[in-house]
């Protein structure tokens, strides 16, 4: 991570960082719920602290090896193309004492430190948060001295390596930060929390801070404790600073009397952002994202908290520290001595009931019911309430476009459902999605609890299916439930509905579904084998049930982390002539998150 302020950028000088987030290890090796979560917010501080261009930030969700070896290619290529260029690697998630475990691939370790070594760039940096990621440093290098960012051209030349562990040891994650150890501790100190004062965080400073406390909070844990470690090969002049706290978009400063462990935790979605290790007479400046943020300060059994918010700029000092009840369930005659972050995670899911956290009384410009219903009177208001005025327009115009193209076409029908529950064609089924998501997007803007979508659990969907020689309704259209019996492998009961046709003839149908799914972070494709059966009652003439069989693919879009669109192609098979269908449909994701 590399700073980039507008004299470098003149000077031509490239910062590029490619980014890599993998959940899935592959085999037996348990699915992690944070490493693509951790990848995201590394990009984060590199765009917001590091002045990195977004158009230069590769971020990979559980990419293939393949895609891995692409994008470092594609990272090459634009290094080549650069006189003086900062280079950036990013890894979270399994490894082994051989390489990167990336699903079902292996990427050694001699290989990637080959590729990014054989890079054109001037410095290299690489940052692995995994398993045994040690085994990649073996060599130390030189000591860092003064600060070079300010140098009109590089000053540094060579290669940096940070990792989350010792080459024997596993790296560790946690329920309680949300994410892992080491890249929480590091991010902390990339906000401002490892400076020592001169308003930007080196590399040695980072690594220090993090060191120091993913030794001191996972020596208690029952892997044990994990061990940081740093490879610095650089001819340089001076330090080589990562982020600059004057950049962040807000900021907000501890005085220097303040003293204890400070948590940062972000509103309302209560996720630790930050963690300072405070002690007296220093000041501690912070850069964070504009948003409500609630200050823990803990100081032995004494609990204090502030809660501030931070618009585009704001500059605060952080004061009026107000007492905090610690007082959860203690054994009786003792007093309860709970950590800062432990106290706000019970607080978050024990401290009220559903139905409070979906009202929000307390603090009503962030309610999802208020915001959930307000879309759903008038498609967009929602959004309007979340201040995203231009997402509304959006939400409000597709609505209405796609529903006003239906209802006013030629020959469009005076039913307005016409025997399905998304209308007669695709522009009133695409104005349904329109609608759901705009609903949908108002209640989790308001108030995000989760920061990633279910991949297990159940889902509820409605589905609709038109022939390109059927005219006028759907050719099937009914409700689907989806379980998720096993990682990539789904079994549903699919298009148990009723239709009625322009014909007059009303059609019933069940059927069942097994689909092989790939779910990725926000796109869940998949191909699936149907059967079942169809009871057709004609105008005239007895009733006939035909069996059906068919096959096809869909890809799932997850607008929100519960809410989802739908689309599919299949071919099918009624006692004859096969039949193509296309279309789609919306639902809810039920389960549990992760």
């Amino acid at each position: 991570m590399f700073v980039l302020w507008t004299s470098l950028a003149a000077a031509g000088v490239l910062r590029h960082a490619l980014i890599v987030g993998a959940n899935q290890g592959g085999g037996n090796l348990e699915p992690l719920r944070y490493a693509e979560l951790d990848a995201e917010r590394v990009a984060n501080v590199l765009v917001e602290l590091g002045g990195y261009d977004p158009a230069h930030v590769t971020v990979l969700y559980g990419p293939s090896a393949v895609e891995l070896k692409e994008a470092l290619h594609a990272h090459a290529m634009v290094a080549g193309a650069f006189d003086d260029d900062l280079f950036t690697f990013y890894y979270s998630g399994h490894a082994d004492a051989r390489g990167l475990r990336i699903g079902s691939d292996l990427y050694p370790f001699e290989t990637l430190r080959g590729d990014i070594r054989s890079m054109d760039s001037n410095v290299k940096l690489g940052m692995l948060d995994a398993c045994r990621s040690g085994t990649i440093t073996r060599l130390k290098g030189a000591a860092l001295s003064e600060p070079f960012l300010y140098e009109e051209r590089l000053a540094a030349e060579g290669e940096a390596w940070m990792t989350a562990t010792s080459a024997d040891e596993s790296a560790q994650e946690s329920d309680k930060l949300r994410g892992s150890f080491f890249t929480h501790y590091l991010l902390s100190g990339l906000r401002g929390a490892a400076d020592t004062g001169d308003g930007e965080v080196s590399l040695d400073e980072a690594y220090t801070y993090a060191y120091d406390r993913v030794v001191d909070h996972t020596g208690g844990t029952e892997a044990g404790a994990q061990h940081p470690n740093m490879d610095i090969r650089l001819k340089q002049e001076g330090a080589l600073a990562l982020t600059r706290v004057a950049q962040g978009r807000a900021t907000a400063t501890l005085p220097a009397d303040v003293v204890g462990r400070v948590m940062v935790i972000r509103m309302p979605d209560r996720t630790p952002v930050a963690e300072v290790e405070k002690v007296e007479g220093r000041a501690v400046t912070l850069a964070l994202s504009p948003g409500t943020y609630r200050f823990r300060l803990s100081q032995g059994k004494d609990l204090r908290e502030v809660e501030i918010f931070l618009s585009e700029g704001s500059r605060i000092t952080v004061s009026r520290w107000g007492a905090l009840n610690a007082e959860l369930g203690a054994p009786k005659g003792e007093q309860v001595a709970l950590d800062a972050l432990e106290l706000a995670r019970q607080q978050a899911e024990h401290g009220r009931a559903w139905t409070a956290e979906a009202l929000n009384g307390s603090d009503l410009r962030h309610s999802p019911l208020l915001a959930g219903t307000a879309s759903t009177l008038m498609p967009g208001a929602g959004q309007f309430y979340n201040g995203q005025w231009v997402k509304g327009g959006l939400y409000f115009a597709g609505t209405a476009a796609f529903l006003g193209s239906s209802v006013f076409a030629a020959g469009a029908s005076e039913n307005f459902w016409n025997g399905s529950i998304t209308g007669p064609d695709m522009l009133r089924l695409t104005a349904a999605m329109f609608y759901g998501a705009a609903i949908a997007d108002a209640a989790w803007h308001s108030q995000k609890r989760e920061s990633f979508r279910p991949m297990r659990g159940w889902t509820m969907s409605t589905t609709s299916l038109w022939s390109p020689d059927a005219v006028g309704a759907p050719y099937t259209a009914g409700m689907n439930v989806e379980w998720l019996a096993a990682k990539g492998l789904s079994v549903s009961l699919d298009r148990i509905g009723w239709t009625h046709t322009p014909a007059g003839e009303n059609v019933w149908s069940l059927g069942s579904r097994l689909q092989l799914v790939i779910d990725g972070k926000h796109l869940r494709p998949g191909l699936f084998l149907a059967v079942g059966g169809r009871l057709r009652d004609p105008l005239v003439g007895d009733p006939v049930l035909m069996p059906t069989i068919g096959g096809g693919g869909s890809v799932r879009w997850y607008i929100t982390p519960r809410y989802f669109v739908e689309h599919e192609l299949r071919v099918e098979t009624e006692g004859g002539p096969a039949v193509f269908l296309f279309g789609g449909g919306l639902g809810v994701h039920f389960g549990q998150a992760g």
